[in-house]
């Protein structure tokens, strides 16, 4: 696994590169700037497939660092960690708005940081069995415009919802905000109804320029401070954010910004009639002082709350 850790301070430099070579890590690659790191990423044959980044470096910032590189061809699912002495929520938001996958605080926890490592590596190593030749093809239903319904089960990426993050990345924002004490946020979850049905209905692309309309619409009608959002699968959203006095959004005001998105892109049922989206709403799940799996149970079960709606609307 090639590494590449950007920080400016050669105290931490060292140690990052003691503890890696302590796991058996010693494909490093160690940068001063995100000016540095750029030239190193550009020049980089085959690609890099790690980073760890120091938020406050001089000059061009950590966050903007990610953010470039999360536009990159190459880079749109490396991970990228954010290490940093930070705290505040609104450095945390920078970072996981930029992209970054994962972040930790200095001075490092050394055994939170190993296994973070290790995580980061399985991770690596499992993507590069189904890689180039070796990656099995998509299932395909009779319909090949139609996506598999494996697919629907899946967390999906949706890079052009300014505020969607990757479920994993989501997670590791939530636990982070826990460890700093973050008591001003709540989580809620939002589900399609029927959602398995329209999956059948659309094709892939399809599929995916919705749940990208409704993730627009639920950002744009939380009651909250800069909200993320994630795709689980199953046709559900889950959302973390800081709030003012949280509440659940209308849901008829939701759904119909939902339609007008929808309309605007034509997208339209087999048999020729506008897709309509019915939203069930979980209510709104306040941590407080839970951390670590407390906390991400608390996401989950917001979930559940919402599927449970759904059910009672069947």
């Amino acid at each position: 696994m090639k590494i590449l850790a950007v920080d400016d301070d050669p105290m931490f430099r060292k140690l990052l590169q003691t503890l890696l070579s302590s796991i058996g890590m010693n494909n490093l690659t160690l940068a001063t700037s995100a000016v540095e790191a750029a030239q190193i990423i550009v020049d980089a044959k085959p690609p890099l497939d790690c980073f760890f980044i120091d938020m406050n470096l001089p000059v061009i910032k950590g966050d903007y660092l990610c953010r470039w590189i999360r536009h990159l061809p190459d880079y749109h699912d490396k991970t990228v960690m954010m290490i940093t002495a930070k705290t505040d929520k609104v450095d945390i938001d920078h970072a996981f708005a930029a992209g970054a996958s994962d972040y930790l605080t200095k001075p490092l926890d050394i055994g939170e940081f190993t296994n973070r490592v290790k995580q980061i590596e399985q991770h690596w190593q499992r993507a590069e069995q189904f890689s180039g030749t070796d990656r099995p093809k998509p299932v395909e239903t009779a319909d090949s415009q139609k996506p598999a319904f494996a697919a629907f089960a899946q967390p999906m990426t949706l890079d052009s919802v300014p505020g969607a993050i990757d479920l994993a990345a989501l997670e590791k924002y939530l636990v982070q905000l826990s460890k700093s004490q973050q008591q001003e946020m709540y989580v809620i979850a939002f589900k399609i109804f029927e959602a398995a049905k329209l999956h059948l209905t659309c094709s892939a692309d399809e599929y995916h320029r919705i749940m990208a309309a409704v993730a627009t619409a639920i950002l744009q009608n939380l009651k909250a401070l800069r909200p993320f959002i994630s795709y689980t699968g199953y046709g559900a959203f889950v959302s973390v954010a800081q709030y003012g006095k949280p509440g659940e959004p209308d849901v008829a005001r939701l759904e119909s910004a939902i339609g007008r998105s929808l309309r605007g892109m034509q997208i339209r049922q087999d048999d020729g009639t506008p897709i309509k989206i019915k939203l069930c709403i979980s209510p709104c799940r306040i941590p407080g002082h839970w951390s670590g799996d407390k906390v991400l149970d608390a996401m989950y079960h917001t979930i559940v709350d919402a599927e449970a709606r759904c059910g009672s609307d069947q």
